[in-house]
């Protein structure tokens, strides 16, 4: 296997997930005092975070340089990790989530980019799909061996467990730090460092609004999101709700990641299967269903295969649109385009996670219906097909 940059890619995501706290995480904060709004609003927090930061850091990326980026964002999860460790109140954890939302901002659009002009430098761009299905299947894998790990060993629910578990992810997470050194990036244009931030902004911001398909591709893309980063926290009072033995938490999760690993991976061969059009909608709706699935229909045995099934076809949608995206974006400020989608669908996701994790505080069932409605009728609403694929000049 070449040790280019797409290798590199896949060794930092697959270091970058060890996620061994991820069956546990919403004990953990049960265990420093954290009631479930909180939980859920810090992730409106982090969001937030990620929202301020998105334009400054996509304009870093496409004028400083994506290895940049990429170190950032990985020595900002490494400081937040540790800090977490050692917090213990509500407004401690606020102040990580920020530093968090710095780290993703940072690699918000800028490793995509670095992806697709290493593509488009061999001139096989149209293998981005295929490209960015395979990175993102490092990163389940790393996922799923980790939290198969950490679900095992805090299966008491101790929770000097759940620190020993943040501790390892942050020794994988100093790896993939380190590897991120060994990235070569090629400047992408001349004129870039001629455009100064203003003009990379209004430049992006004018591409979006004049390009209807790219517009129609964010609006599917947006309400559609299945929201992975709010179920994670609340997987876990599910389980208990629906008797799910506490072994099974990060079997459950390592699943649902073998399932997304196989489904990224192999999302262009179903795209060429099934065609684009009935894909992406399969891809955007069937989350939403799952939803709804899980909250009339529980039990352990139940519970544990629609946690599996909702974790595993979240993903399908990921190098789906990544390649839709990207088709419509120029090179010299394509990390600037990306991070202004990141942000406009950031700002919605910022007010859901507020309002699911209310309606989840109150009642957690509910919370999935009102999740599982919004993807199918945003599903419906905003389909697209293979016009919308087709570049805009």
């Amino acid at each position: 296997m070449e040790f280019n940059n797409i290798t590199k890619l896949k060794l930092i995501y697959f270091f970058k997930s060890l996620y061994f706290f991820l069956p546990i995480i919403t004990l953990f904060y049960f265990s420093r005092g954290l009631n479930t709004f909180q939980i859920i609003s810090l992730e409106a927090v982090l969001i937030i975070s990620v929202m301020f930061f998105e334009i400054p850091t996509g304009i870093i990326a496409d004028r400083i340089g994506r290895k940049f980026c990429i170190l950032i964002l990985i020595g900002f999860y490494i400081i937040g990790n540790i800090w977490t460790i050692f917090a213990f109140s509500y407004i401690e954890f606020i102040m990580i989530e920020i530093i968090f939302g710095m780290a993703i901002a940072f690699g918000s659009g800028s490793i995509e980019a670095l992806v697709y002009d290493s593509l488009k430098d061999k001139g096989i761009e149209k293998q981005m799909s295929r490209v960015w299905g395979s990175i993102n299947s490092y990163m389940l894998i790393g996922t799923m061996v980790a939290v198969t790990i950490g679900g095992y060993m805090a299966r008491s629910h101790n929770p000097e467990s759940f620190v020993f578990l943040l501790w390892l992810y942050t020794f994988g997470a100093v790896i993939a730090f380190f590897i991120s050194f060994f990235i070569k990036e090629k400047k992408h244009q001349k004129e870039v460092k001629k455009d100064n931030a203003i003009v990379l902004f209004k430049e992006s911001t004018t591409h979006i609004l004049k390009n209807k398909s790219l517009r129609r591709i964010i609006y599917l893309f947006m309400f559609t999101i299945p929201f992975t980063h709010i179920i994670i926290f609340l997987f876990q009072p599910y389980f208990l709700v629906a008797d799910v033995p506490n072994e099974f938490f990060g079997v459950a999760i390592a699943l649902g990641m073998i399932l997304g690993a196989f489904l990224v991976k192999y999302a262009y061969k179903i795209e060429e299967i099934l065609g684009m059009k009935k894909t992406i909608f399969i891809a955007t709706i069937l989350p939403g269903l799952i939803y709804l699935a899980m909250a009339f229909f529980i039990g352990p045995l139940m519970s544990f295969v629609w946690y599996i099934l909702l974790s595993g076809f979240s993903l399908l949608r990921n190098p789906l649109f990544s390649q839709y995206q990207n088709t419509h974006i120029l090179s010299h400020n394509r990390a600037t385009v990306l991070s202004v989608i990141s942000m406009i669908s950031g700002l919605y996701l910022a007010v859901m996670r507020l309002v699911i994790g209310k309606i989840a505080n109150s009642n957690l069932l509910l919370s999935f219906i009102f999740m599982g409605g919004i993807i199918v009728i945003g599903s419906i609403l905003f389909r697209i097909d293979e016009r919308c694929i087709k570049v805009e000049v």
